[in-house]
């Protein structure tokens, strides 16, 4: 799997009769849209990460799994279900995942407000959750469209360390597997970003994952901490009259202002989880990737994951590499996210 791969391009013949060589097409190029099961601890970027992928034309929410992490999975639950009604895509199913990870529980509430999003007392959702747990959607869906469905995973992967515990060939049978989360390279003093708490969350359910075999697409921290919304961004998104754009800006500020107190000494924020589904939906936005294999690792008291390779692979485990995204053009990313808070459901081309 390269997501950066296109089509071959044929040069001009120096021998007018010699034989042209037939280009195969790549297979998913005559793939349908995206459709996409979301796996989410809807804070924030959770939330705008969503509203993003339901105004994009080639994408689908097919169905959405709370995770633990920014808040509980029942809060995260109802989060979802709030920002489902307020764009009105009440259809999609929302289930509720694990509620405890699988090593001792990190949160951190002061990220997204106690509620997950900013605390701005939205009102509670009309809908409710199906009976079905997360772990169990995910297992079913696998096993209904093989090859389909790509499953972006934006929280603590305690949902997907329980899937793969029971039935390792789970991840298998997506389309892709994306997650934010991990180190493309060895973090060193003095980065932007040196923690990542959809690792620390679930470490444990983390290994389970980078050891599996999966069509693994990793959008590391060390590629998102650089998706930083401008100024300019953030009055697009102020003025906005859409539904999507409105509840956006009630939200953001509250990520904005623990951004500029306690990280950047800026009054904006990074956007990690819109990245995830931006990179499948667009992969000329990548512009650099490389494939690697993933171990979580022990560091101050936590746990982080980074990819490894030559030297440092030595005394490890084999185990399968996945492809990674180590740079994006930030500027058509964030243009384009913008767009689908700002522009009216259905106009985005």
């Amino acid at each position: 799997m390269n997501l950066r791969a296109g089509l071959p391009t044929c040069g001009v013949a120096s021998v007018i009769l010699a034989p042209v060589k037939q280009v195969q097409p790549d297979p998913e190029d005559f793939m349908p849209k995206r459709q996409m099961v979301l796996d989410v601890d809807v804070g924030i970027d959770d939330a705008v990460m969503m509203m993003a992928i339901a105004a994009e034309p080639d994408a689908e929410i097919v169905a959405i799994g709370s995770a633990h992490g920014n808040c509980s999975a029942a809060v995260a639950a109802q989060n979802a279900l709030k920002v489902l009604e307020t764009i009105g895509l009440e259809h999609i199913p929302v289930a509720l995942g694990a509620e405890s990870p699988l090593d001792p529980p990190h949160s951190a509430p002061q990220v997204h407000g106690h509620d997950g999003l900013a605390d701005i007392g939205l009102p509670a959702p009309r809908g409710r959750v199906t009976g079905e747990s997360a772990v169990d959607q995910l297992l079913r869906l696998s096993l209904e469209r093989p090859g389909e469905l790509d499953l972006i995973a934006v929280a603590t992967m305690t949902n997907l360390g329980l899937a793969l515990e029971r039935d390792p060939a789970v991840l298998s049978r997506f389309r892709t597997v994306a997650i934010l989360g991990a180190f493309a390279r060895q973090p060193q003093p003095g980065d932007p970003v040196a923690f990542d708490a959809n690792i620390a969350g679930s470490p444990s359910a983390a290994e389970q994952l980078f050891a599996a075999d999966a069509p693994l697409v990793v959008v590391p921290i060390d590629t998102t901490r650089y998706s930083v919304l401008t100024p300019e961004h953030i009055e697009r998104i102020r003025t906005s009259t859409t539904p999507q754009g409105k509840l956006a800006w009630q939200i953001l500020p509250h990520y904005f202002n623990f951004y500029q107190h306690r990280l950047d000494g800026v009054w904006s924020a990074r956007m990690h989880d819109p990245l995830v589904p931006a990179v499948l939906l667009d992969p000329t936005l990548i512009t650099a990737s490389e494939r690697k294999p993933f171990y979580v690792e022990p560091w101050e008291g936590a746990w982080r994951a980074v990819g490894r390779s030559g030297d440092a692979l030595a005394g490890r485990e084999p185990r399968p590499a996945a492809e990674v995204i180590t740079a994006v053009d930030q500027s058509r990313f964030l243009d384009r996210f913008v767009d689908a808070l700002t522009l009216p459901l259905g106009t985005l081309t």
